[in-house]
């Protein structure tokens, strides 16, 4: 069977290896920590190819750019109307452009005789890496702002189904239905808790703190409360897709749930089969992680849109995400998402993400196979010209957060940590056999074995 990810769309814009999202530590105490050394799995080999790319962005204009963002993303997100602001590819008369630019998403654009009257909500043309106000002529470092209409949610199913509504068919008949009671468990199907019907099991993952493996999905997914503790079930199918009480599969562990990352992770129940490392229809297993990159081609396996493909057209996004009951949390250095078009103009583009896909893992494809990239948490709404745009937790500060591995690890056990086997031997006959065998008797044993200790898979770097 052929890759889902083959026969992919030509990508619209130029990939820019060298605009790369890199996370900042997580609190003054990882500050003083000596940076970890990067390991192949986790940028060697995309880092290797990125550089033969030819790439006519220098880091020192990047680096600009990213300045920019930050210095002015909080009063950009102040003005009326602004959902969102991140930092990625000008869109001019409905087009992807190579120009870079700091964009400002917008429920809906205001007519420019409105703006006259109105001059506290213009939103600069350009803005300045190192001043807070823009000067009155543009110079060669002013960084350009472009506008979009996008707004934004949680890629979830809030709501279950009225009775009696049928249940939506998969996109493609000939998929496995992603929706049903399965064996064994693999990422890219339905799950879900008790406050939220239904989400994506993202992937199967080796918990680092004792080698147990868990599913992966987002925050409000697993746990889909501030009340939710340790222990919170979790389906599969979710609640919406018809789970039930004895269709629980996990319970949840930990999670991560700040400005950053909408993440968690549930340890199985041992009640069903699983592949770790399997995506539905991806047909590699994920062999590590890496930092995005503008112009990354990245794909995901989701509940609801299946197999969808996209690049990676904005990053350092930030937006508030409202999770119902008026919560809001706002998110800063996300990555922003668009679909790629079909090479035949006229084949419609169709949405890359939809309610039920949130949990989904976003991979990009190299030489290794699937490195991890983000993790799919929210989409646009309504929907943008492009499809739905999407919007993911980088993956490097999930992992870091969540102390997992998407490699194995493997439990090691010490010859002193295991007892000698209690040898019980029916005699049958007293005829001699050779040495070593015990004629005509049976042997069993069992032993006692000390705590397994996990450790990481030998080879480079850990996944």
């Amino acid at each position: 069977m052929a890759d889902a990810s083959s026969n992919s769309p030509r990508l619209p814009v130029t990939a820019h290896p060298v605009a790369k999202f890199q996370p900042a530590p997580d609190s003054k105490r990882e500050k003083r920590k000596e940076p970890a050394k990067p390991s192949e799995s986790e940028n060697g080999p995309e880092s290797a190819s990125a550089e033969q790319n030819g790439d006519d962005l220098s880091p020192e204009r990047w680096q600009e750019l990213v300045r920019a963002l930050r210095l002015h993303r909080r009063r950009l997100l102040r003005f009326p109307g602004v959902t969102a602001v991140d930092l990625g590819y000008k869109i001019t008369e409905g087009v992807f452009t190579d120009t870079l630019a700091v964009r400002v998403h917008v429920e809906y654009k205001k007519d420019p005789g409105y703006l006259k009257q109105r001059k506290h909500e213009l939103i600069p043309e350009w803005v300045e890496p190192d001043k807070v106000r823009e000067p009155a002529t543009r110079s060669e470092r002013s960084v350009p702002v472009d506008i979009i209409e996008a707004n934004y949610r949680i890629s979830a199913i809030t709501s279950l189904p009225r009775r009696g509504a049928a249940l939506e068919r998969p996109r493609k008949l000939s998929e496995v239905n992603r929706r049903l009671r399965l064996d064994p468990l693999v990422g890219g199907i339905s799950i879900g808790n008790p406050f939220m019907p239904v989400g994506t099991l993202g992937a199967l993952v080796w918990d680092k703190t004792d080698g147990s493996v868990c599913i992966l999905s987002n925050w409000h997914v697993l746990a889909g409360s501030l009340q939710a503790e340790v222990g919170t079930p979790c389906f599969q199918p979710g609640l919406f897709d018809q789970g039930r009480s004895s269709d629980v599969v996990a319970r949840l562990k930990r999670w991560s749930f700040d400005g950053q990352t909408d993440a968690a992770i549930a340890e199985l129940t041992g009640s069903r089969h699983y592949c770790a490392g399997e995506i539905l229809l991806l047909f590699q297993q994920i062999a590590g992680v890496c930092n995005p990159h503008l112009g990354m081609e990245v794909l995901k396996s989701g509940r609801s849109t299946g197999v969808t493909q996209g690049f990676i057209d904005g990053l350092f996004f930030s937006t508030a995400i409202e999770y119902g009951g008026g919560f809001l949390q706002m998110f800063e250095d996300q990555i922003h998402i668009a679909p790629l078009r079909p090479e035949d103009e006229s084949t419609p583009v169709e949405s890359i993400s939809a309610p039920g896909d949130s949990g989904a893992v976003w991979v990009t494809k190299n030489s290794h196979g699937y490195l991890a990239v983000g993790l799919h948490f929210a989409g646009d709404l309504p929907h943008s010209a492009f499809g739905e745009y999407a919007l993911a937790n980088p993956m490097t500060i999930v992992k870091r957060r969540l102390n997992f591995s998407f490699r194995p690890l493997f439990l090691e056990v010490r010859d002193e940590d295991v007892a000698s086997p209690r040898v019980q031997i029916e005699q049958h006959s007293t005829r001699v056999g050779p040495v070593g065998v015990i004629g005509g008797g049976s042997l069993t044993g069992s032993g006692d074995q000390g705590d397994p200790r996990p450790i990481n898979p030998g080879g480079g770097g850990t996944g």
